[in-house]
């Protein structure tokens, strides 16, 4: 089939390779590290040999999301999406560009967003699931207050987020112990990222800004399967639900 456009196709900046190393069996590594570096060579010619017309690149996770200081990951966003900037500007036809955004700090993603969308052309973000930051202890997921302007940003410039997994934390990962073949794109990877949609569905955040778009991949990361049980639970007592959500939480 001829004219396949990719979503969620990855490339790695030096300092960011190390990242993919952690969920890939080593045996596969070398090849996975050439891939993620290369953008104009291997990369074209796969894509011309398998009926690719397109791609829309994003840096590899989790890298922004696990740079617990606020500086540090908003550096490396800048750098992220200038070094994509210059990959894409090359071959506009077939390469266009997803932003990385320092979500530790949601005024400083909304700037960094409509940089990437008004000055560098992206179409869009991608974001590798919570955000660590310094001072505060656990995962930092995006249903929380102080994003509403944020996702107010994301609205108003009419582009899609696209939720990407990453795994759970340490602390909160223990249901795998014993397990590690659980972790990644086995099964955490979907559950990890199918929670945090459920939460920003839950949270009223479509109340307020009901054209936003988020993009789930994998099938939706398991939603779809779950949505009839996911409203039946919230809807079959006549209570009032325990969610902000005006409407159904399910997807």
């Amino acid at each position: 089939m001829k004219g396949k456009i990719g979503l969620e196709e990855h490339f790695a900046l030096e300092e960011t390779l190390s990242e993919s190393l952690d969920v890939m069996p080593q045996v596969v590594w070398p090849e996975l590290r050439d891939r993620l570096l290369d953008i104009q060579e291997t990369r074209l010619r796969q894509m011309d040999a398998r009926g690719m017309e397109m791609m829309l690149l994003s840096l590899n996770a989790p890298t922004v999301q696990a740079v617990a200081s606020v500086t540090n990951a908003r550096e490396l966003s800048e750098r992220a999406n200038d070094f994509l900037a210059e990959q894409v500007i090359r071959r506009p036809d077939r390469f266009q560009g997803l932003a990385a955004l320092p979500m530790q700090d949601p005024e400083l993603a909304a700037r960094e967003l409509q940089r990437c969308v008004g000055q560098l052309g992206f179409k869009g973000a991608l974001v590798n699931g919570f955000s660590e930051v310094s001072d505060v202890d656990g995962p930092v997921y995006y249903d929380l207050p102080q994003y509403l302007p944020f996702w107010a940003e994301v609205e108003s410039l009419a582009i899609p987020f696209y939720l990407h997994p990453r795994n759970p934390l340490a602390a909160d990962a223990r249901i795998y112990k014993g397990h590690p073949w659980l972790l990644g794109p086995t099964w955490a990877f979907g559950q990890e990222t199918a929670v945090h949609a459920l939460r920003l569905m839950a949270s009223g955040l479509f109340d307020h800004h009901p054209e936003l778009s988020i993009i789930l991949g994998h099938m939706g990361e398991g939603l779809p399967y779950s949505m009839w049980r996911i409203d039946n639970r919230n809807a079959w007592m006549k209570v009032k639900p325990s969610y902000p959500a005006q409407g159904p939480a399910g997807p």
